[in-house]
């Protein structure tokens, strides 16, 4: 006659543990979630999610090139690291030694063994920074706006390569860039700028009120163009644009990103 009651008893402690494990499963889902939301909320208070912050060098030249987005990412992130520029006198004695004969490297926890390419070594920098959204959704926003500044860059390759073309006479040289240039100013300059205008709509930075990789990246693009050492593009290209201006004003004046600008060569 116990039997059944000791059955019943033992079912429903069964049922009441098997309960508190559903119930810590839901609670650590919802906290997991949580935590995802505010890390996007949050960049720089949650930046990994449990992903240790390396030790990072950064090897390049001294100039800005296709490693200043990631230094820009890195210094908005506050993640320090260690920006070692390289000659040209250097560079012909260390380009051998490279992973694919060029640069930007980046070297982590002292390792020998570097990792190459600037797209590569960017979304790293923004994982680790907190500057790439883990939303997929928006996540793919920033890609698409890296993808537009890369398709600018891609219009200005000719008029870039044929300037260190040592085939072609000076005089010749000369000419041809300033064709290319005259067109890309008539055409395909204003109609890349026009679209990141729109893009920025009535936000501060591309992709929203908060800075991504997109927005380090754009920025040296458009200092570059508003720099004035492009031969035939004028250094006040950028300022038909309020939006991208206030952009480009609003980066350059953030603590961090002013500090590195500003400081002494």
């Amino acid at each position: 006659t116990l039997f059944p009651c000791t059955t019943l008893f033992r079912s429903a402690r069964s049922t009441k543990l098997s309960m508190s494990a559903v119930n810590f499963a839901l609670g650590a889902l919802a906290g997991a979630a949580a935590t995802a939301v505010a890390a996007d909320a949050y960049p720089s208070m949650m930046p990994t999610l449990g992903l240790n912050r390396p030790q990072i060098e950064l090897k390049y030249f001294d100039f800005a090139g296709a490693a200043e987005k990631v230094r820009f990412t890195l210094l908005m992130g506050g993640v320090p690291f260690k920006d070692t520029r390289v000659s040209f006198k250097e560079w012909a004695e260390l380009k051998p030694t490279t992973k694919y004969g060029q640069l930007p490297e980046m070297y982590l926890n002292g390792e020998t063994k570097p990792y190459a390419q600037s797209g590569a070594m960017l979304r790293f920098a923004g994982a680790i920074t907190g500057l790439v959204p883990k939303d997929p959704i928006k996540a793919l926003s920033v890609d698409e706006a890296i993808g537009l500044d890369e398709d600018l860059r891609r219009e200005m390759r000719p008029s870039i390569v044929i300037s260190y073309d040592q085939t072609i006479k000076p005089k010749e040289k000369a000419r041809k860039i300033k064709e290319l240039r005259e067109k890309l100013v008539a055409d395909q300059i204003p109609k890349f700028l026009s679209h990141f205008e729109q893009m920025l709509g009535n936000s501060d930075y591309l992709c929203g009120s908060s800075p991504t990789i997109a927005d380090a990246q754009f920025l040296v693009t458009c200092r570059w163009l508003g720099s004035g050492v492009l031969d035939h593009i004028p250094a006040d290209i950028m300022t038909k644009y309020p939006k991208i201006t206030a952009f480009r004003e609003r980066m350059e004046t953030r603590p961090e990103i002013a500090a590195y600008l500003n400081k002494p060569k």
